[in-house]
């Protein structure tokens, strides 16, 4: 078929086949390692396939949006014809809007990296359509989301990680008055259970980017490593090993308050290894105005002794108001004496860390509040989706387009 006028630009938001950060729910089947060359073997069988089933038939900019916040080289990880932006900071919506902004008007396609096989037709059908579409996952997201212009409104206010983003997304457009045509359904790969489900849908395949999909799983399959066939000495050091963090902290946003700069930019430095937004603020009163605002932080690091609004009044003020008690506060603080630590615990601080902080020890606290941050929030996030929709149960957990 001769190429049409169709004007689309293509984006895929992915994060970069950093060992570690991605596709961690598959370490265990296969080591960090293999994973990530999972995720990669994933993301280039995507690219191929958008490449030959709407490219080919349409007049397209392909752009692939990676998130940088895990770390990885963009240079690294480069292909053909691709242009290569960064995703920035933000939830998926504001990541999502910025990068539409950037790539100019006109029609917008966004894929994600987890369902390489979705069917043929659907992708053709993307090619041809005018108005905006949404292909759903089954765990309550969406693997497309295409529109012919800038769409906002959709994206905002959406709860991105839960159940309830594909509902909330296309009644966001309703109410906007916008029409949304569904694609077939299919499903993401993140769990080892799901790359089984893949491997089966695909072994017969004749499409050539599905066969060298399943090629290369079945070379990352036949030399995945076992565990050490002798049992570690759990006496030595090196046969401890970190427990498998699976908690994604991208859209998480830790804020640090404290007068002291060099303060600051040293807790800013023990924590850029987390894929999280670092807000500061240098007085009680600056902090205030963040919490107070949007997004809110998900984690503050309260020093105690400051000018205008002491850390002890900050921790009471955050956990007075409804809006803001469930944000975990760390007293980062040189004070031990124990009517000071009373005063902490009087005032509402869920954790204590003392100068001066130890990196380990900070790092430790708060990833550990940052994962009960998320467990709250996704409680919250599930209790208003049922709220609203009933016992709707049709998807569980989200991967909206990465």
């Amino acid at each position: 078929m001769g190429k049409q006028t169709t004007e689309m630009t293509l984006i895929v938001m992915a994060k970069p086949a950093v060992p570690g950060k991605v596709k961690t729910r598959l370490i265990g089947e296969v080591n960090a390692d293999q994973a990530a060359q999972v995720h990669q073997a994933m993301l280039r069988c995507t690219l191929e396939r958008l490449e030959r089933h709407i490219a080919s038939v349409a007049q397209v900019r392909k752009v692939l949006c990676y998130d940088l916040r895990i770390g990885g080289d963009p240079g690294d990880f480069q292909f053909d014809g691709w242009n290569i932006l960064e995703q920035g900071q933000g939830n998926l919506g504001q990541r999502m809007s910025r990068i539409w902004r950037d790539v100019g008007s006109g029609r917008v396609a966004f894929f994600g990296a987890d369902t390489p096989d979705v069917p043929a037709h659907a992708l053709a059908a993307i090619a041809e359509a005018r108005q905006m579409q949404i292909g759903p996952v089954d765990d309550g997201g969406y693997w497309t989301l295409t529109a012919p212009s800038q769409l906002d409104a959709v994206l905002d206010g959406i709860d991105w990680g839960t159940a309830s983003v594909y509902h909330q997304t296309r009644a966001a457009a309703e109410r906007e008055g916008i029409d949304v045509v569904d694609l077939p359904t299919w499903h993401d790969v993140d769990e080892p259970d799901d790359l089984v489900a893949l491997r089966k849908r695909i072994a017969d395949t004749t499409e050539p980017e599905l066969m060298r999909l399943r090629d290369e799983l079945d070379r990352i399959f036949k030399e995945k490593p076992m565990q050490p066939e002798s049992t570690p000495n759990p006496s030595t050091e090196s046969s401890i090993r970190p427990a498998i963090d699976e908690t994604d902290y991208s859209d998480c946003r830790i804020l640090i308050i404290d007068d002291n700069h060099q303060n600051v930019e040293l807790l800013q430095a023990y924590l850029e290894e987390l894929p999280c937004e670092i807000m500061t603020a240098y007085d009680g009163i600056e902090g205030m105005k963040i919490v107070d605002g949007e997004p809110k932080p998900d984690v503050v690091l309260l020093d105690v002794m400051m000018p205008r609004m002491s850390g002890f009044e900050v921790c009471r003020k955050i956990k007075e108001d409804p809006s803001t008690r469930s944000i975990p506060v760390i007293m980062v603080t040189a004070l031990n004496e124990l009517g000071d630590i009373e005063r902490g615990v009087e005032s509402g601080t869920d954790d204590f860390l003392t100068k001066p902080v130890n990196k380990l020890e900070l790092v430790t606290r708060v990833k550990t509040l940052l994962r009960l941050r998320c467990l709250n929030k996704e409680l919250e996030r599930t209790k208003a989706y049922i709220r609203e929709f009933g016992s709707d149960d049709s998807g569980a957990g989200m991967d909206a387009v990465e």
